[in-house]
């Protein structure tokens, strides 16, 4: 399989990054953590001007239809800038989602000021359950004689109290079939309570008491909103496994760089044969893992059979970028731990895409079952 760049994929991989240097520096990741600020609009705004947040979508919605793999050329950038954007969350899942299983005049509505910067969605999908046990209700929407009402609780919701809309899974109490319904997180009855997170700056528990939904909002239900929902979280977990070989690229260089300055016994640490093969162990997981998330992308680009493909992206990229920050802070020693160390954001992102819808242990355990 061909894996290399083309001259054109090339130069926007480094468009990107020359602005992500630019606008998105350690120094205001930094900032935004210790502020619990949101996210600046202008750098979405110019992310939308430059045409990234089109890349996915059909040219009918004012997208770019593009190639998957530059989309991900995009997708790793932002992982190598420790990015603070919901772009995967916003654009890959839940604006490709609506794409899939939205009505045509759905379509016309949603994804031009998507694309356009206007308007930012959040992924609600996950359950109470998860946490708590089967015995715990799952978020229903049911029919009431005013429309639409929803009811339930989601957990790990990032960024909900900076969406327009929260993009929200559940259950039709009479059929137990998925559902997907648009949120507005200001609507009568929605609940957002903050949650304290090593990995996410903005992440909230939602409770939804009795919201009404508009029919307009309800984007469809049935095996095929579920199998839709599958298919996108699939593609995110394809897409998030090249944001973190991004990711683990940054560490690994700011890695060999200090090992390079930092003497002990008169000589770089570097030099020494264990701190080598320590750092000659990450970069060939990191290469590893660049491999399987871009085998996956094409895979399911390609509409080939891409289940274990995306297993094994997901499971070696999370453990790829995990182990490089967890080798960075070995080398730095108590260097590392220090906030004024940039090392802390990018373990920070490490974790925040391990554990994003769900954690790996799904695809784990598919993996198991093909053994």
């Amino acid at each position: 399989m061909e894996l290399d760049l083309t001259s054109e994929q090339q130069q926007i991989k480094d468009a990107v990054r020359r602005f992500l240097s630019r606008e998105c520096t350690p120094a205001m990741v930094r900032k935004m953590r210790e502020e619990h600020a949101a996210l600046p609009r202008e750098i979405w705004q110019s992310m939308a001007e430059l045409g990234w947040l089109s890349l996915p979508f059909a040219e009918a919605y004012g997208g770019a239809g593009s190639d998957w793999v530059t989309l991900a050329v995009v997708v790793e950038e932002l992982g190598r800038a420790c990015d603070p954007t919901p772009f995967v969350d916003c654009i890959v899942t839940c604006g490709w989602l609506i794409q899939d299983v939205g009505s045509e005049a759905q379509k016309q509505q949603w994804l031009p000021p998507l694309i356009e910067g206007k308007l930012m969605l959040s992924l609600a999908t996950h359950e109470e359950t998860a946490l708590r046990g089967a015995g715990t209700p799952p978020t229903t929407l049911h029919q009431s004689p005013a429309g639409l009402r929803l009811d339930g609780r989601k957990y790990f919701v990032v960024n909900a109290d900076a969406s327009d809309f929260l993009l929200v899974s559940a259950a039709m109490p009479d059929s137990a079939e998925t559902s997907l319904v648009l949120v507005s997180p200001k609507a009568e009855g929605v609940e957002l309570i903050a949650l304290h997170s090593l990995a996410h700056a903005n992440v909230h528990e939602v409770r939804f008491n009795n919201v009404l939904v508009p029919q307009e909002q309800w984007l469809g239900d049935g095996p095929v909103a579920q199998s839709r929902l599958d298919e996108a979280l699939d593609r995110t977990q394809a897409f998030q496994s090249a944001a973190a070989a991004g990711g683990a690229r940054p560490v690994l260089e700011m890695t060999v760089a200090y090992a390079k300055e930092r003497e002990q016994f008169g000589k770089p640490i570097g030099s020494f044969q264990a701190v080598q093969h320590m750092l000659a162990n990450v970069w060939t997981d990191v290469e590893t893992a660049w491999l399987a998330a871009y085998e996956a992308i094409t895979y399911l680009e390609a509409g080939l059979p891409a289940a274990e493909k995306v297993a094994i992206a997901k499971c070696a990229s999370n453990a790829t970028f995990l182990q490089a920050c967890f080798t960075a802070h070995q080398i730095f020693g108590g260097m590392g731990y220090m906030w004024e160390t940039d090392l802390h954001l990018w373990t920070r992102k490490a974790k925040e895409i391990e554990l994003a819808y769900g954690g790996p242990h799904r695809y784990r355990r598919r993996l198991a079952a093909l053994l």
